[in-house]
């Protein structure tokens, strides 16, 4: 046998394909010659003492990437592994079974989040795995994955603090359920600090809400888009409620949006809608189950579909850092501004807060909906709709408001 040298190495031609040329110098290292040319060293052994043991065989990488020299000491390591009782062979073949960081993500995703949560929350969830953890963790092995490289990465996010945020803690909560089916022993996403995060207080003005109104019917986006971003800011709803909301969830004849509890965030509610509402409503095509459907009309509109309709919106616009949910907030400082109470607004945005009090206070839908009436109205005058198919929707109200004809 000869000794594994570059130029015996160089020297392997078509007729020694498939041939495995072992070191007269080291018991067991050896190279080959591939099909496709390609040449790899290898380390032979007995997985055990005696002839009753198998024999492993396993790869220590391509000549080229590693000189013979290089590979020699990488057998003998791997030689010295197996005189200390270890099957490197056998421990990489066990490796090979370890679950992914992929794996326990979409096991989480399949057993936990989708049974347990929210149809709305366990899609967010979803989208943030598939977006965000799985192309940055996916194919590392759940043993190999250390506190230190998502901390790595984690600092890395300064420039989305609250969504790096929230993708940590669906990471260590799936960690924690491979903790609890005894994949792992301990959770490398423990420990790791949060970013601060600064809560957004940003209202467009009476200015800017003319640009966007206007460039929502001009910029080249879909007609359900057009529908979904005009509605927004007219009733306050979160965008993930009327992104789901079926026509069957319109009541024309009580002039309602009925929200089903599984879309929305604080549970089934009824939504009173606007007389410019009800007209948008009744203007739209209805081809599709959904309000605002995407192209084939077999479901909603997809949140990057909404993204990229956004971002063509505030371009036309020529608006910048406006985004969807602070039309939200347009809708609840305009209707602080008119001088609505703290559990009306409440009421009126579907929040949680003041549950204690709202015990105690009777919840009346005539307040709120007057209450949506004359923020509609008001919207629409800073917005500069003139479309008389919405304002023949609206009538003054007692109070200078407006309400549904």
């Amino acid at each position: 046998m000869p000794r594994i040298t570059k130029r015996l190495v160089d020297g392997l031609g078509p007729d020694d394909v498939g041939r495995i040329v072992r070191d007269d110098e080291l018991t067991g290292f050896a190279v080959r010659l591939n099909a496709d040319g390609s040449k790899t060293y290898l380390v032979e052994y007995r997985a055990g003492r005696g002839r009753g043991f198998p024999t492993r065989r396993l790869s220590i990488g391509r000549h080229g990437a590693l000189t013979p020299e290089q590979a020699r000491q990488q057998a003998k390591k791997t030689l010295a592994q197996v005189a200390h009782g270890e099957d490197p062979a056998g421990y990489r073949v066990a490796r090979a079974k370890d679950p992914t960081v992929k794996d326990i993500l979409l096991t989480a995703l399949e057993q936990h989040w989708k049974p347990k949560r929210k149809a709305s929350t366990a899609k967010a969830f979803e989208e943030m795995i598939n977006r965000t953890l799985i192309p940055e963790f996916g194919s590392t092995r759940l043993p190999d994955l250390t506190r230190a490289q998502i901390r790595a990465w984690h600092s890395k996010q300064t420039h989305r603090p609250r969504q790096a945020n929230l993708d940590l803690a669906i990471l260590r909560k799936a960690l924690n359920l491979a903790i609890g089916d005894d994949l792992l022993t301990e959770n490398p996403a423990r420990g790791i600090s949060s970013h601060p995060e600064r809560s957004r207080d940003r209202v467009p003005t009476d200015k800017e809400l003319r640009a966007v109104w206007k460039a929502i019917d001009e910029a080249p986006i879909r007609l359900s888009a057009r529908l979904l971003f005009k509605v927004l800011p007219l009733t306050g709803c979160r965008r993930g409620e009327w992104q789901s909301a079926h026509w069957s969830d319109v009541d024309f004849d009580a002039g309602v949006l009925r929200l089903r509890a599984e879309n929305a965030k604080a549970g089934a509610r009824t939504v009173p809608l606007p007389g410019p509402v009800i007209a948008l409503l009744q203007m739209a095509p209805k081809h599709s189950l959904w309000v605002a459907p995407n192209d084939s009309g077999d479901g909603p509109l997809t949140n990057s579909n909404i993204r990229d309709a956004w971002a063509a919106v505030l371009t036309a616009a020529k608006v910048k850092d406006l985004h969807l949910h602070d039309l939200r907030h347009a809708f609840a400082t305009r209707g602080a501004a008119l001088g609505a109470n703290a559990l009306i607004l409440r009421d009126a945005l579907g929040h949680k807060t003041l549950a204690m009090t709202g015990r105690y206070v009777s919840r009346q839908a005539d307040p709120v909906r007057e209450l949506s009436e004359r923020i509609a109205r008001s919207l629409l005058t800073s917005a500069g709709a003139t479309d008389e198919r919405l304002e023949e929707r609206v009538l003054p109200l007692r109070n200078g408001g407006a309400s549904e004809q």
